[in-house]
């Protein structure tokens, strides 16, 4: 179908150009591209900021390993003296070593609940898209 035997078609139906174009201009409309454009510019910014805080998260991780391994390997090498060092030091400080470790899976349960629970709330009462 042509767009000729259309527009007769509509003219012979009963519609003409100008009703159809005072019609659709009769339509109020209001563009929300930009406030849509500033929601997804800002979602952009907050996840590039959480991006960096993972990063650094994991370097840091990966770093604490690196210097435990080095740690172990060195103590290895058959040096007695660093050997009974450490050993030392683990018996003397062993318990001071426990309540700290106690202490820091307490904080880190505390914080993951509290964050589950704020991301709970952050999302329930999130309004996407307007």
């Amino acid at each position: 179908m042509t767009m000729n035997e259309c527009d007769k078609m509509m003219s012979s139906l009963g519609f003409s150009k100008t009703a159809i174009k005072s019609y659709g201009d009769a339509i109020p409309f209001t563009s929300r591209k930009l406030d849509i454009m500033k929601q997804i510019n800002l979602l952009r910014v907050e996840k590039a900021s959480n991006s960096d805080l993972f990063a650094l998260f994991y370097i840091l991780s990966i770093a604490f390993l690196v210097m435990l391994v080095r740690f172990i390997t060195f103590t290895q090498t058959g040096d007695s003296t660093m050997v009974t060092i450490f050993t030392s030091l683990m018996i003397h400080y062993l318990q001071l070593l426990q309540n700290s470790f106690n202490a820091i899976s307490f904080l880190i349960s505390v914080t993951v609940c509290i964050g589950t629970g704020l991301l709970i709330a952050h999302l329930k009462n999130e309004n996407q898209y307007g």
